[in-house]
């Protein structure tokens, strides 16, 4: 049986329509697709990464000054 679920306020990251991702549960596998463009991603697999995990993610400085009355 395949069970379908549209998620609302997703973007597809690969042509960018807003609210055409559906969630599809097919048996044992799990992705998404856009019915927009067809692109389809497994569900099941691990996101990729930005950041290796052995790098420490640096934030950017700020300087905090005094509110001028």
């Amino acid at each position: 049986m395949i069970k379908r679920r549209f998620i609302a306020g997703a973007t597809c990251p690969q042509c960018g329509a807003m609210d055409k991702i559906v969630r599809v549960e097919q048996g044992d596998r799990i992705y998404m697709e856009c019915i927009a463009c067809n692109m389809e991603r497994n569900l099941d697999e691990a996101p990729p990464r930005d950041h290796p995990t052995d790098e420490p993610m640096l934030g950017q400085p700020v300087t905090i000054r005094p509110l001028k009355k």
